[in-house]
């Protein structure tokens, strides 16, 4: 697997695999504009992860702190449970260690049960539960990961 940097020609792939998603994401739909400001901004990075054809996206943010945040994770659905989310999550703290920064950070809610264990099993510690207000303005309780660096 390997992964480049997003660009506006991706933008089609980006928005397929997230409408695949967007229920278990509590989104909302997005139109080609918001997706073009999304991926102009300048405090975040989207990465397009291949095996041989587009399989995954991820977006990472660039915090104020020492942190990086993984924001969003979005694989196919015929690709789930292939290791794509381990690959994003080295990635992400590679990336975060070449920027020099000391912390991954990542947000859940309380019912993507299959991004818990990925966070866990990939040695991420549960460092909060709290209310959150998700995309589609749901109440729910969020759940912060951490993985500290070495």
């Amino acid at each position: 697997m390997k992964y480049t940097v997003a660009a506006e020609k991706d933008l089609p792939f980006i928005m397929e695999v997230y409408n695949q998603n967007i229920e278990a994401l509590h989104g909302n739909n997005r139109s080609n504009e918001v997706w073009r400001k999304l991926l102009s901004d300048t405090n975040s990075a989207y990465y397009i992860v291949y095996s041989e054809n587009p399989v995954a996206w991820f977006r990472v943010d660039y915090n104020a702190d020492d942190s990086l945040e993984l924001g969003m994770l979005q694989v196919k659905p015929i690709y789930h449970h292939q290791g794509i989310g381990k690959f994003v999550l080295s990635t992400v703290e590679s990336l975060a260690k070449e920027k020099g920064l000391k912390r991954v950070v990542i947000h859940t809610t309380e019912d993507n049960h299959i991004a818990q264990m990925l966070y866990s099993s990939s040695g991420y510690l549960l460092m909060e539960i709290g209310p959150c207000t998700t995309a589609d303005g749901q109440k729910r309780v969020g759940y912060t990961y951490q993985k500290v660096l070495t």
